[in-house]
């Protein structure tokens, strides 16, 4: 039996790596301009970056959690400490044990167990998501957060959800110094008054752990504003419709600190309606919270120097938080305007670092950079397209990453490429930036740019086609040769072909006759199928399809309709897809789509003999690095693909752009080469979970359980045989932590669950 065991362990070991194509990777090398190495490379970008300190893998340094606005992305960088020097490295494993939110996600400890917990904003309401963690992130479902209105009172109604203005930023803090944290943030869009939801927790006699929200100022400060200037010791309605009309609503941000050392909280009040220095700084005249006019005495306009000021973006994402390791706090502010109707948003240079070489209570802020962790990356700004090509004709792949570039700069209206000359090998890419205005195309004025190459013309060079955002296709003629390309305009309607919107193409022999066919996709998130009849010298591009293999990527939502009778539910299109197609080859004439969206994954299909058959997705070309799930990586919004083998193994790669302006890069690591079919694992729970002692297995089935208990490095701590609901004695024997259970009978393969071991 114990043969037969192991051979199953094998067999399901196997199956495992089968499932998995692709794994995030950081192999490939980027230089800047000068060949040095960005050390961040493959990030992703920051575009609206809020930042929160928290100690992943628990070794006494504080690493950094992002959550960026664009694509509502969480990053993590752990602080890695080599030769007594500590900086940041990006650690995308840790993302994933975060839910989704939007507006704002950020780390506060609430129930002062040392554990910061999650805040976030999600649809309408502010949750809150209790952090549990033994060894791995690990947050208990979020709850909506309330408060009583104690100041508009209403009896049938007293408690309000905890107010967030759509592009404005709270402050999470305990504003009273009573040990319980409080939420500060502005009644609305059009006034600049500030809320102050009160944690009463302590004020109630309650443990932290019960926290619950009071309203005891709507008018907090006496803060206000008059025409386009802020005002102290105003008159208050508390009414939370502000009468005064505005242009356009406004982003308002805050940060509470001590800046003079006499143990109240002073205030940065961050405005979009400043153009020059957005901030004010509202000094606190009383130690004790006095609610209302009498908290702040004096407001500077000028707090920053003037060459400081002119960097700051507006309305500025305000943190307070030691990055250098010093002991001492600094000041980061950051891009956290999206309005790009009515601002122009800093997406380079938007992460500003202020040292502090004073005290927390009494800082000194200097300015040390503008481009923190940012500046480490491939960072262009907005939306970023790439695509491999061997543009110097040395049989390795270079890169070329077509860009909207910084918003605040370009407006969004003169993309341009930007080259990465692979100076390493076919194997081992080291990529060097070599021109930041490849072919001169930013006098063209093109918007949404998709770059695609191939020998079009049959003359064995690389021709250049470039998907628009109006739907249409430029082309450019490779009129050099293939070791030294010079680019010619040729037309910007490329054989008549057009979609609806967000033109994005890619050329590949798609029906195997030796000729470039072109895979087009669109705003509508289909893929175009144009097949070429001509010939390679003089290709000739027919339509076959607008929706090749029944692919749309746009996102499926649950949407209830009236009907005759009653109401029913319907899946519906949540938007527009905006895809983006590549091909990967495998051997034996295997090949998948890759598809970027608007949603911000990567769908992939595989691709059957029949073209006109519906395209099959595979959902199990990534594993959790710490769970070995089966999932598909969020990597922000709007991606593109672009598929090459780089590390020359054999097996395809692909580098990934998105909207925040950078790229992530995952490495090929198993050649799909045939479609077997492996059955679903069957679940089973683990009772109890968390365990400081026993705990048993319940399944369906009435077979011998095999099981394996493993840490996180994969390494088997222990095994077994059991039954259904009989007591399994390990927990003793190991140290708190987190372990994964493995289970299977001779017949069955089970899904390995998460087992939690804490004393």
């Amino acid at each position: 039996m114990k043969k037969l065991y192991l051979l199953s362990i094998i067999v399901l070991f196997a199956f495992n790596l089968k499932a998995q194509l692709f794994e995030i990777s950081s192999t490939p090398v980027f230089r800047d301009e000068n060949g040095s190495v960005l050390s961040l490379a493959l990030a992703g970008g920051l575009n609206q970056p809020q930042f929160s300190p928290y100690d992943f893998n628990q070794d006494g340094k504080m690493d950094l959690f992002v959550f960026d606005r664009t694509g509502n992305k969480a990053l993590v960088f752990i602080a890695v400490t080599v030769k007594g020097v500590t900086n940041y490295r990006y650690e995308p494993s840790y993302e994933d044990f975060f839910p989704k939110g939007e507006q704002f996600m950020q780390l506060h400890d609430f129930d002062a167990d040392g554990k910061p917990d999650l805040w976030m904003y999600l649809v309408d309401s502010v949750f809150l998501y209790k952090n549990v963690s033994n060894t791995l992130p690990q947050f208990e479902a979020g709850k909506g957060l309330f408060a009583f209105d104690k100041v508009n009172y209403v009896s049938w109604s007293p408690n309000k959800k905890l107010s967030q203005v759509n592009g404005c930023l709270p402050a999470i803090y305990d504003i009273d110094g009573d040990s319980d944290m409080d939420f500060i943030t502005n009644l609305n869009s059009i006034g600049s008054k500030i809320i102050f939801n009160c944690n009463n927790s302590v004020e109630l006699g309650n443990p932290l752990s019960e926290i619950g929200f009071t309203i005891v100022d709507k008018c907090y400060g006496g803060v206000d504003e008059f025409g386009a200037d802020i005002i102290i010791n105003a008159t208050c309605d508390y009414y939370e419709a502000y009468y005064k009309q505005k242009k356009h609503t406004a982003s308002k941000t805050l940060l509470f600190f001590d800046n003079d050392g006499d143990g109240d909280n002073d205030m940065f009040f961050g405005s979009s309606e400043r153009s020059t220095n957005p901030i004010y700084f509202l000094e606190n005249g009383k130690k004790d919270l006095n609610y209302y006019k009498d908290t702040f005495i004096s407001i500077d306009t000028s707090f920053f120097s003037a060459a400081d000021e002119a960097k700051i973006p507006i309305a500025p994402a305000m943190f307070y938080l030691d990055v250098n390791f010093d002991g001492i706090k600094d000041l980061i502010l950051a891009n956290n305007e999206q309005d790009r109707r009515s601002y122009a948003i800093h997406e380079t240079d938007n992460v500003l670092l202020f040292l502090n070489s004073g005290t927390d209570d009494t800082p000194i802020f200097n300015l040390e950079r503008t481009d923190f962790l940012a500046g480490d990356m491939i960072d262009l700004g907005g939306r970023v397209t790439p695509v491999f090509a061997d543009i110097d004709g040395d049989g390795d792949q270079d890169l070329i990453l077509a860009t909207s570039g910084n918003h605040a700069v370009t407006g969004d209206t003169t993309d341009f490429l930007v080259y990465y000359q692979n100076v390493g090998t076919s194997t081992s890419p080291d990529f060097k930036e070599m021109n930041t205005d490849f072919i001169a195309l930013k006098a063209k004025e093109y918007r949404g740019m998709v770059p695609a190459f191939g020998d079009l013309d049959g003359d064995a060079d690389l021709d250049l086609l470039l998907g628009k955002q109006d739907g249409t296709i430029a082309h450019y003629e490779n009129t050099g040769s293939s070791t030294n390309p010079s680019f010619t305009f040729k037309t910007e309607t490329f054989s008549s072909i057009t979609v609806d919107g967000n033109a994005a193409p890619a050329l590949l022999d798609m029906n195997n006759d030796g000729k470039l066919d072109m895979l087009l996709g669109n705003y509508g998130g289909t893929v175009v199928y144009y097949t070429n009849t001509g010939t390679l010298n003089a290709p000739e591009f027919t339509w076959v399809t607008d929706s090749l293999g029944g692919i749309v990527v746009n996102e499926l939502i649950s949407q209830r309709f009236l009907g005759d009778t009653s109401f029913y539910d319907s899946l519906i299109y949540y938007y527009y897809g905006n895809s983006a197609p590549q091909i990967i080859d495998y051997e034996k004439g295997v090949r998948c789509l890759a598809v970027g969206c608007d949603e911000g994954n990567i769908k992939i299909f595989d691709i059957p003999s029949d073209l006109t058959q519906d395209f099959e997705a595979i959902t199990d070309y990534m594993k959790r690095s710490y769970t070995n799930e089966v999932y598909t990586k969020d990597w922000g919004k709007n991606t593109y693909p672009a598929v090459a083998d780089i590390t020359g193994d054999g097996i395809s790669d692909m580098i990934i752009g998105n909207s925040r302006g950078g790229i992530h890069f995952v490495q090929g690591k198993e050649k799909r080469t045939n479609r077997i079919a492996i059955p679903d694992p069957i679940s089973f729970r683990i009772v109890p979970n968390p365990t400081n002692d026993k705990f048993a297995v319940y399944t369906s089935s009435n077979e011998p359980l095999f099981y394996t208990i493993s840490n996180l490095s994969g390494q088997v701590l222990a095994s077994g045989s059991t039954l259904s609901g009989a007591a399994i004695n390990h927990g003793l024997a190991l140290p708190n932590g987190i372990y994964f259970v493995s289970l299977q009978t001779t017949s069955q393969q089970f899904a390995t669950q998460k087992l939690i071991i804490t004393k």
